[in-house]
């Protein structure tokens, strides 16, 4: 069992060389300190810091507790226990019905409590912007995992609810070559139903589609700029594994979307 907030999408290189290392953490390093997790600081920190603890204030379940900063300057998180599944292959019941169902509702909650706040400004809400079972605690209910909180909120930032749904089907389903483009779809409906308050759905394909093509850009683009972490994501292929997700979903939408509708 993997437990506590690593996060793929912090930002900064410094090595730590107290406490527990977690998992995770593929461009910041994430340590466990007690009942705390220390990681550096990353760019738009106030914001992400003021966020975490407005959450905490309207008793928000789904997010760390910001608890200021270290001597060193590093960034002090409550630690959250619960199963993160950064090995594959994971646990079925991570991207199960049930999970979806249960994600969605995290996310339901996220968005109300953010709704008509200083930090949505002129959006509909705030969006995590960064969602993926790798990012979300997991723990078992009783009923099977179910997710709980989410982890690396650096991205965090206004915007619109579908947005972080959209960011959700894709993440919590195949794509490419071999996968079931109405599978996608019933999955994507999943958790619109899940998240029970009215979604536009007929722009969620178009949504995906959009943050695909913006995630491979933003990679290749920050690796062409020498940045460690994108340098290492392009090296892997993952630049030219969402590409062709993209492409693929660009040519399986109809059915994708006839799934998503109902149809």
């Amino acid at each position: 069992m993997t437990d506590g907030p690593g996060g793929g999408s912090g930002t900064g290189e410094g090595r730590m060389t107290d406490g527990e290392r977690l998992d995770g953490g593929f461009v910041t390093e994430v340590r466990r300190v007690g009942d705390t997790v220390r990681r550096v600081r990353p760019p738009r920190a106030a914001y992400v810091e003021a966020l975490l603890e407005h959450l905490e204030r309207v008793g928000y379940p789904g997010a760390p507790r910001f608890l200021g900063t270290d001597g060193r300057g590093r960034q002090v998180l409550g630690f959250l226990a619960g199963h993160v599944p950064w090995r594959e292959p994971a646990d079925p019941a991570t991207r199960a019905d049930p999970a979806l169902t249960a994600l969605a509702r995290l996310l339901r909650g996220l968005h109300d409590a953010c709704a008509g706040t200083g930090l949505a400004g002129d959006a509909e809400t705030v969006c995590h912007r960064d969602l993926s079972p790798k990012n979300t605690v997991y723990r078992d209910t009783g009923t099977g995992l179910l997710p709980v909180a989410f982890l690396d909120w650096d991205l965090a930032g206004p915007g619109r609810r579908i947005e972080d749904v959209a960011f959700a089907a894709w993440h919590w389903a195949d794509l490419g070559a071999g996968a079931d483009p109405a599978e996608l779809g019933r999955r994507a409906r999943v958790l619109c139903d899940g998240y029970a308050a009215p979604l536009p759905r007929t722009e969620l394909v178009d949504v995906m589609l959009a943050q695909l093509d913006g995630t491979w850009r933003g990679i290749d683009a920050g690796a062409d700029r020498g940045e460690p972490a994108m340098l290492r994501l392009r090296a892997l292929g993952v630049v030219d594994t969402v590409r062709a997700w993209h492409a693929w979903l660009g040519t399986h939408r109809h059915a994708t979307e006839t799934a998503l509708l109902g149809g």
